[in-house]
């Protein structure tokens, strides 16, 4: 009985050990398909992003994601070939315009003339590998840093 609980106890410890490591970890990377609405971000140089960390909204960052939508549904109207870059231009045109930063930024906010839209989308290769989603976020139209979360209380779903 006793070897068994010595080798019961190190087996709980090693266990234990594992639960706590897992949870004190940070988050992995982000790509620009895994972020969410709320996550803030500094805007990439490269076109082509394979990782994309976050940052604490409360620290400076370039931008603000308010939108994280799949292109494609199961329905007859939606994209099932590679939409190309019109096809994406038309969607973030139609899932992240005025109506959706209002309801990020608040209802009831004052306009904000100083931000504008960006989006990230999949290229073919993402897309044939099962990325199907348009990230659309918020940054200074100058260029500089945000220094706070621009909203977020209702933010758009993410899918």
């Amino acid at each position: 009985m006793r070897r068994i609980a010595w080798l019961i106890v190190p087996i709980a410890l090693v266990g234990l050990l594992a639960v706590v490591v897992f949870a004190v970890r940070g988050p992995g990377p982000s790509t620009a398909f895994t972020l969410r609405p709320g996550d803030c971000f500094d805007i990439p140089a490269d076109a082509q992003v394979t990782q994309l960390p976050t940052i604490d909204c409360a620290n400076a960052h370039d931008a603000e994601v308010f939108v994280a939508q799949s292109v494609y549904t199961p329905a007859p109207t939606g994209f099932v070939a590679y939409p190309g870059d019109a096809g994406f231009a038309q969607f973030a045109g139609a899932n992240c315009g005025v109506a959706a930063e209002d309801a990020y930024l608040g209802a009831g906010a004052p306009p904000r003339t100083d931000l504008v839209v960006g989006y990230f989308y999949p290229d073919t290769d993402a897309w044939n590998h099962g990325e199907l989603r348009v990230t659309c976020y918020l940054h200074a139209s100058d260029g500089s840093k945000l220094s706070a979360p621009l909203g977020g209380a209702t933010a758009s779903p993410s899918s």
